[in-house]
């Protein structure tokens, strides 16, 4: 009996957060093309700087932690909005996204407040295929990443999303295919007894409740959809809402029954609220967080060319040339690591896991490779 009463306890610290700790509120928002040339997006309001700053202002005064963004057209005006909702918010873009004009992207990201949250790992699931089912899929490659909160311990991943838009079949069959690939992603984080299972999935999935991506999100019960605490539009040209949250069903400390949309109501409410910030409404859920019931769960990493370093672009490692690729013992090169660059005569490089060591004059150096973002030949010998 007293064995049971012990677990019983035990169970209930985990359960009952500390007295001094706050519920904080998780994001997600579609911010229309921020920064996109507006003479290619001519049905996009354009914005100034005032408006720019105004949507980091808003950012701030929504209380969230963390904020997943989508349809942001490069790193500046997210860097722009971080800056303006206070000097501890980071921003974080994945590369994803970019149109055939060359000029607009509609990236995918995240934005989080680091006197809150400390960020363990990010990365752009830039392997997860192009074409599935014969369509053309992920054009915007989800961002995910790992969050621990500061005061507790409690620790998370969120998954940020922006799947295919339209309602036409064939839209339908995209959305469909990447919901089915994503969930496939997230079943293998969910069957190994080492990972963290505290996983959210949000964003713009273009699609409301019974559609597609619920129904194979929802398959088995190991994930449920949102619902509101009061119904409303996410989007100002519909009432349907289609910007959610996917939980996982061992993510205890999200609460499920506090999902709110952040709206306006009336024409020249909304007309105003998209002249300055978009055509969607923010978003976003309560989180309590408890000690860390977990400790021991690890975060899976995907290849280093994955990881997404805070607000600084990584290198393109794409545009190496393959013609000294991988770089020999003796040149100089230029890593990316922990999101500093670091220059150097390269000692050795590691074909995957293993150290990367340059010599910067004063002796080796080496970083362990899933912290190094890239590596780039500077000379040629």
């Amino acid at each position: 009996m007293m064995l049971r009463f012990l677990s019983l306890f035990v169970s209930l610290c985990f359960l009952l957060p500390a007295q001094d700790v706050k519920d904080m509120l998780i994001g997600t928002w579609n911010i229309e093309f921020l920064g996109a040339d507006p003479k290619f997006r001519r049905d996009t309001p354009p914005r100034s700087a005032a408006d720019v700053v105004a949507i980091g202002k808003k950012v701030r005064d929504l209380g969230v932690a963390v904020l997943g963004v989508q349809e942001i057209c490069g790193e500046k005006p997210l860097q722009a909005v971080a800056k303006a909702a206070g000097p501890t918010w980071r921003a974080v873009l994945g590369t994803s996204g970019s149109w055939s004009d060359g000029k607009t992207q509609q990236g995918v990201g995240f934005l989080y407040d680091s006197s809150v949250l400390a960020l363990v790992h990010a990365e752009e699931l830039l392997n997860f295929p192009s074409e599935l089912d014969g369509v053309s899929v992920f054009h915007r490659k989800p961002v995910t990443a790992a969050l621990r909160h500061r005061a507790t311990g409690s620790d998370f991943r969120i998954v940020v999303v922006h799947f295919k838009a339209g309602q036409k079949d064939r839209d339908k069959q995209k959305r469909r295919a990447e919901a089915t690939h994503l969930r496939q992603w997230v079943d293998q984080l969910l069957q190994d007894p080492n990972e963290d299972h505290d996983i959210v999935i949000l964003g713009d999935f273009n699609s409301t409740y019974g559609a597609d991506p619920e129904l194979v999100f929802e398959g088995g019960g190991v994930m449920q959809y949102l619902d509101q605490a009061k119904a409303a539009p996410t989007i100002m040209h519909f009432d349907t809402p289609i910007d959610q949250f996917c939980v996982a069903a061992e993510f205890r400390e999200l609460q499920r029954n506090s999902m709110t949309s952040h709206h306006v109501v009336g024409s020249a409410l909304r007309l105003k609220w998209r002249k300055t910030y978009s055509d969607h409404f923010p978003v976003t859920v309560r989180m309590t967080p408890l000690m860390d019931d977990d400790p021991a769960a690890t975060f899976h990493r995907g290849p280093a060319a994955q990881v997404l370093p805070t607000t600084k672009r990584r290198p393109a490692v794409a545009v190496i040339d393959k013609a000294v690729w991988p770089p020999r013992p003796g040149m100089q090169v230029e890593v990316y690591v922990d999101g500093i660059i670091r220059k150097g005569r390269l000692v050795k490089l590691p074909a995957e896991r293993g150290w990367v060591v340059i010599d910067q004059g004063s002796g080796p150096i080496g970083w362990p490779m899933d912290r190094v973002t890239s590596v780039r030949v500077l000379q040629k010998q």
